[in-house]
């Protein structure tokens, strides 16, 4: 489901990350919750001050998740926020968290896309392709 022309060794390491979370989840009993944000085309480059060029501002969004929660990219448009130890109702909370914030900062239109470990894939692969197709489907 997910292509990236030009961004094989980002998505690797993603891919990484999310797996050792799934061992970790799979340890442990735990959930794992899996965001993607995707910015729509209107959203004007450069609206992070810290670092400009890049799409939003992503220390905002970092400060109102958890610390161990991981915000990844941007790829293109798109940002992943993998949540260790989160169940869907945290996820969705999340992401309510993010429209407001979008809303808040003027991002502009936002669409996200969610995936929890175990009930929706039991690979990294499985987990973001159920997470991009929700965002793709609005």
């Amino acid at each position: 489901m997910f292509r990236f022309k030009g961004k094989k060794q980002e998505l690797g390491a993603e891919i990484n990350l999310i797996n050792e979370e799934i061992g970790r989840s799979k340890r442990f009993g735990f959930n794992l919750g899996v965001l993607v944000v995707e910015l729509n085309n209107s959203v004007p480059r450069g609206l992070s001050k810290l670092m400009p060029g890049k799409t939003i501002s992503f220390h905002v969004l970092k400060k109102h998740i958890r610390v161990y929660d991981k915000v990844i990219g941007p790829f293109l448009r798109r940002y992943y926020i993998i949540l260790p130890q989160t169940d869907k109702s945290g996820v969705s909370a999340v992401k309510k968290r993010v429209y407001k914030l979008a809303q808040e900062h003027n991002w502009g239109d936002v669409l996200i896309g969610t995936a929890v470990y175990p009930e929706d894939g039991e690979t990294p692969k499985a987990l973001l392709d159920k997470a991009i197709l929700e965002c793709t489907q609005f």
